[in-house]
């Protein structure tokens, strides 16, 4: 297993983590599940993936239950890291939030605690202000953030002192490479590690055959699997870090290997240049959004229900709307073609329902949105 620089400090983190979002949450949460669970974890971290990633969120704790089950007699082998919820970003809930995880975690510190969202609700040196206290406690080590813009990620710089903000989480893979206009690059000079989530894109890459099978003609000339290749192409970039979540042992045992071997530049470049971003700009009013729930999660019809936010999401779509004004760079929804028979919908929204708003809010409805248009196919890999 390859090692990289956490931050500006001088601990040492494995290139290939372990992602656990749906660990302990959207799976069952039988006896049965949860021990399988737990022995995955238990794999990973035996052959070198001791970088365990969770949150408060993923299951409602449950995940980091398990994780806590799981390594309480082996703590020194593991990073831990984990997130608070952005409805907890005040001070008080921040050390709140702290005293649950370690609880549920079986540890009385935590090595990397991250901001799982921002929350322009309260102000953010506040929120980082609870973390230092943390981390003069003793009870967390590292600060980190996730999902920040880089105007959000300087913010929170400018309001701490010591190891300053060590990582950045985002998500990145080959379908979704918006961060590297601005956000890879700032953290690749100011030594930042990006924890990149979904490395994998649930299993999938953007999709065209002749895309597909260049990526499996590259993975056969180093005896690797596609998924292998993908995840060694990102952590090829300097300060990467990527944490699959994966909870079969082939699958496990496949991200282990990832990084046991080197990509040669013409074929880092090859892959850059096939998966180049491809984003459409689309009308708004060509996008359908689906009623009900979207991703289990429910959806706004209209730009004035989004403009009430009954629903309290934070950032809310007004305070989105309100950056995108200011000049925040806006990543792509997510759509996939329209199964709308009527002719009037050109997509479906996918991804990005709060972005999606907060751009009609912002511009009116009259500019087009930027889209990434999904049409994938999966690596061989159920990961």
């Amino acid at each position: 297993m390859k090692y990289t620089q956490l931050g500006k400090t001088s601990t040492k983190v494995p290139v290939i983590g372990q992602g656990s979002m749906g660990i302990g949450g959207y799976l069952s949460r039988d006896a049965r599940s949860d021990e399988e669970q737990i022995a995955a974890l238990r794999l990973g971290v035996e052959l070198g993936m001791t970088f365990v990633d969770t949150a408060e969120a993923y299951g409602d704790g449950h995940s980091e239950e398990l994780i806590g089950r799981a390594f309480q007699r082996a703590r020194d082998r593991v990073f831990l890291a984990t997130k608070f919820s952005p409805e907890h970003n005040d001070h008080e809930n921040v050390l709140k939030s702290a005293e649950l995880s370690l609880r549920r975690l079986k540890t009385d510190y935590i090595d990397l605690y991250q901001v799982h969202w921002p929350n322009p609700s309260f102000p953010l040196a506040e929120t980082m202000h609870a973390m230092e206290q943390l981390v003069s406690e003793d009870k967390i080590k590292y600060i980190g953030v996730s999902n920040f813009s880089l105007k959000e990620l300087k913010q929170a710089q400018a309001a701490i002192g010591g190891n300053g903000v060590v990582s950045l989480q985002a998500e990145y893979n080959l379908f979704d490479r918006a961060i590297e206009t601005a956000v890879l690059p700032y953290c690749q000079e100011e030594n930042v590690t990006l924890i990149a989530y979904s490395p994998l894109d649930q299993g999938r890459v953007a999709s065209g055959d002749r895309r597909i099978q260049e990526l499996r003609e590259i993975a056969a000339k180093y005896g690797k699997t596609p998924a292998q290749v993908v995840l060694n192409w990102l952590i090829s970039h300097p300060r990467v870090v990527v944490i699959p979540k994966a909870t079969s042992q082939a699958h496990i045992r496949e991200n282990a290997a990832s990084s046991d071997f080197d990509l040669l530049p013409e074929d880092f470049n090859r892959i850059r240049q096939i998966f180049a971003p491809r984003y459409e700009q689309v009308p708004v009013q060509r996008i359908r959004i689906i009623a009900g729930v979207q991703g289990s999660r429910q959806v706004y019809q209209t730009a004035e229900e989004a403009k009430e936010n009954k629903l309290g999401f934070r950032p809310s779509p007004m305070e989105l709307a309100r950056d995108m004004q200011d000049g925040e760079v806006l990543k792509p929804v997510r759509v996939i073609r329209s199964t709308d028979e009527s002719g009037q919908y050109d997509y479906d929204l996918v991804e990005g329902r709060i972005r999606y708003w907060a751009w009609v809010i912002a511009y009116g409805g009259d500019k087009p949105i930027p889209v990434y248009v999904r049409e994938s196919e999966h690596l061989g890999s159920a990961q």
